[in-house]
């Protein structure tokens, strides 16, 4: 209680300076990156507290959600749920001269108010055209995953392709696909940014390398020091092994032997002239940004599982019209317990089966505006999303309380010795409202629907659907 005091005094005393000195022109932390999700950033972030060179920034965001059915299939849903996300306080500001410095903490909802540390890294900027980071920051993989805070995207709920188990967006099945891994993933490793000074068609904006520990198993054996009665190295798990998609343990040290290498390219296009027949009918696009991206390595404690994804997004304007779409593809080992043909149980002793699924997916966005000057507030937005996310695995097969090496399971996903490979797809539609009240407080409202009925080879492959309001706070 102590800390969470602490936190909180700390907000309302850094929002209460912000808000009474004049903006700096000094150089600071990049906020984030650029493009047409990000609206309105905080000014805080460009704020310095009186007399002092250091910043603090957060953000916060109080939702209710109703989704249904009851019971799609078996399990029950809380359809009415009133809850906190996405709280992050962070502080930033210059360690050294040309060198800033971002420490940041996160309030998973799941995690009862525990404050886990998300970023710790500092910059090196001295030399011109280049930026590294050095700690633990966001990976730049991709464009969307950038955008983790509430603040930064227009809907509620993420795309498909960046759905969080942390929030109202993943929708997860036997079998079914699911996101590669999920918005706002931190690593620990380094990074190096360069920003080609030359003008060119063919030069990218943006060109960069990075080296982090890389995702993780979701069983997390993390490996302890060693002491003498704990010598040895604590073998898979009873149920298997499978990326850790949702980055749910946050760890500070690496718990396997190898690192992801990944990069990432952006073009800055501009203003895009099209072809258009007719002179005075022209229309160009404007604000165009196009960007690839690609990452992969070994997650699991043994180096035998494998993962590699490649991605493409782009972003631009038209007649007053924002749209913005990425694709990832992904490949991913895992491991799954064997059992046979119609039986009930897993072998004896345990068998762990390796395979490997294909993951992919895209998503569309449209923004434009409602009301550019209403009477009160600042804008009115309307969002438009449409997602389609793949799987071509083999076929699983769900066994619920499994009793596995001594070790009961709520549900394990068994790998039969007849089972054929299947592909998979869900749908997801989403429909919102972004009303920007003020530079710090916005209000977001949503319906959203999931088409199951192809997502799933048996359970729950009924369609889900879900209205969400969300108040946003940011400084």
């Amino acid at each position: 209680m102590c800390q969470i005091a602490v936190i909180l005094g700390l907000f309302w005393a850094g929002a209460a300076s912000a808000q009474e000195v004049k903006p700096s022109t000094s150089a600071v932390v990049k906020p984030g990156p650029s493009g047409v999700e990000s609206l309105y950033p905080s000014r805080t972030l460009l704020t310095p507290w009186q007399g002092f060179p250091w910043r603090m920034t957060g953000s916060m965001s109080l939702n209710w959600r109703g989704v249904g059915p009851r019971r799609p299939q078996f399990e029950t849903q809380i359809q009415h749920q009133l809850y906190l996300a996405d709280l992050y306080f962070a502080f930033l500001g210059p360690a050294l001269d040309g060198v800033p410095f971002r420490m940041e903490f996160q309030l998973p909802t799941g995690g009862q108010g525990t404050a886990n540390l998300y970023q710790v890294y500092f910059q090196y900027k001295k030399l011109e055209d280049w930026d590294f980071h050095f700690g633990k920051f966001l990976v730049p993989y991709g464009r969307y995953n950038e955008l983790y805070r509430p603040d930064m995207f227009l809907t509620v709920t993420r795309p498909l392709l960046y759905a969080s188990p942390d929030s109202l967006d993943l929708v997860v099945r036997i079998n079914s696909p699911r996101p590669p891994f999920s918005s706002g993933y931190t690593d620990i490793g380094a990074r190096a940014s360069y920003y080609p000074p030359w003008n060119s068609w063919w030069s990218p904006s943006e060109a960069t390398f990075f080296v982090v520990n890389g995702l993780g198993e979701s069983s997390n054996r993390s490996r302890t020091f060693p002491r003498p009665d704990n010598l040895g190295v604590p073998p898979p798990p009873a149920n298997g092994k499978a990326v850790d998609f949702g980055h749910e343990n946050n760890n500070l040290a690496d718990n396997n032997n190898n690192k992801a290498i990944g990069g990432r390219v952006v073009y800055a296009v501009g203003t895009l002239d099209l072809p258009w027949p007719i002179p005075e009918g022209k229309r160009d696009l404007t604000g165009v940004s196009v960007g690839f991206s690609a990452m992969g390595g070994q997650y699991d404690l043994e180096a035998k599982n494998n993962y590699r994804m490649i991605g493409a997004d782009v972003a631009f304007e038209y007649e007053g019209l924002n749209l913005s779409a990425e694709y990832t593809y992904s490949f991913q080992h895992f491991d799954s317990p064997f059992s046979l043909a119609g039986a009930s149980t897993t072998v004896t002793p345990t068998q762990l089966v390796r395979d490997f699924e294909d993951l992919q997916g895209y998503f569309v966005q449209a923004s434009f505006p409602i009301l550019r000057r209403p009477s009160r507030g600042k804008r009115l937005t309307g969002v438009v999303v449409f997602n389609q996310i793949f799987r071509r695995g083999p076929l699983l097969t769900l066994l619920n309380n499994q009793l596995v090496n001594g070790t009961l399971f709520p549900s394990v996903a068994v790998y039969g010795d007849l089972n054929p490979r299947i592909s998979t797809r869900m749908d997801k539609i989403t429909g919102a409202l972004n009303y920007q009240l003020s530079d710090h407080f916005s209000v977001k409202t949503e319906y959203s629907y999931w088409f199951m009925s192809r997502a799933a080879a048996s359970l729950g492959g009924i369609d889900i659907y879900q209205g969400a309001f969300s108040i946003i706070s940011s400084f």
